[in-house]
């Protein structure tokens, strides 16, 4: 077996460490229509099909191929992602007050809950989603729909077919429907109901896809993102900081994420060697001791 093939196969099964012991996973993927996901757990890039099991901290990322993905909690929540759609399930660096049961950081996610927790986003976190809620965030905006139930924001309060749309980085609004642009691209899969699969797949969830490791561009969104978040992330992709392309990056973009630079330059806060003071005074002692007995015996050869 070639060394790389053997590392793959090692890192894809720690990956699976915590299922292999009976750890309650956090969900399953149970539909994927399209392209495969990509899961990033710890510091590794693996492919996730129907049945992969997911845990806290795992990265999902939808690819512009994927027409429609679902995740199914263990607490019932449904987690429908579209295309081109990145999430961080159950964020530990997030602070109490934004406990979250994901970090949208973009795309479009459809969530069904009785009761869920908050999701946070870059844009704007919901506190609480009681029914069916889309949400969509992009690099400029946001927007919120409640599509049944109840959905609490930081401010605001939605109630079944009430829009909330952030633009700009301006002040979110909540308004009647949800304006016609921001819900172009809405993925086919939103507008019918799924029926829920993860039974199927409980009793033996499937084995993710072959482990690889990530490029820098894949990690920057996340390595450039939030400050709680980022410095999460620098012991979770040390490692990758050994790859000269990897460090490269990171280096060049440090201002962006300066949690790196103690990783990257650690000579650069290591202790420096203490140098004892040494007063003049104390030197000039020494020195007239030194030259007393060279005196003395030049007196002593004078007699």
């Amino acid at each position: 077996m070639r060394l790389r093939t053997l590392l793959h196969a090692t890192a894809t099964l720690v990956a699976l460490l915590p299922a292999l012991a009976g750890a309650a996973p956090l969900g399953l993927v149970t539909i994927v229509d399209g392209s495969a996901l990509a899961l990033l757990r710890g510091s590794q890039r693996l492919a996730a099909g129907e049945g992969v099991a997911l845990q806290a901290d795992d990265i999902v990322r939808s690819g512009t191929g994927t027409r429609l993905a679902r995740l199914e909690l263990g607490d019932g929540t449904t987690l429908d992602l579209g295309p081109d759609t990145e999430l961080l399930l159950r964020p530990q660096a997030l602070p109490g007050p934004r406990a979250a049961l994901l970090y949208l950081l973009r795309g479009w996610l459809k969530v069904g809950a009785a009761e869920a927790a908050g999701i946070a986003t870059p844009q704007g976190d919901l506190a609480r989603v009681a029914g069916h809620a889309v949400v969509r965030v992009t690099a400029r905006s946001m927007l919120v729909f409640a599509e049944a139930g109840r959905v609490e924001l930081e401010r605001d309060t939605l109630r079944e077919g009430d829009a909330w749309v952030r633009r700009d980085g301006g002040t979110g609004s909540v308004q009647e429907r949800p304006p016609a642009d921001l819900l172009e691209g809405l993925p086919r899969g939103f507008v019918d109901p799924l029926p829920r699969r993860s039974a199927r797949f409980a009793a033996s969830p499937a084995a993710p896809g072959p482990a690889g490791e990530p490029a820098y561009a894949e990690l920057a969104a996340w390595l450039n993102g939030e400050p709680v978040l980022r410095a999460a992330f620098v012991p979770r992709f040390a490692a990758r900081a050994r790859d000269p392309a990897f460090r490269r990056a990171l280096v060049a973009e440090l201002r962006a994420h300066p949690e790196w630079d103690r990783t990257l330059f650690p000579e650069k806060y290591r202790p420096r060697p203490v140098v004892a003071a040494v007063s003049v005074s104390t030197v000039a002692v020494a020195v007239a001791r030194r030259a007393e007995p060279a005196a003395s015996q030049a007196e002593t050869e004078e007699r």
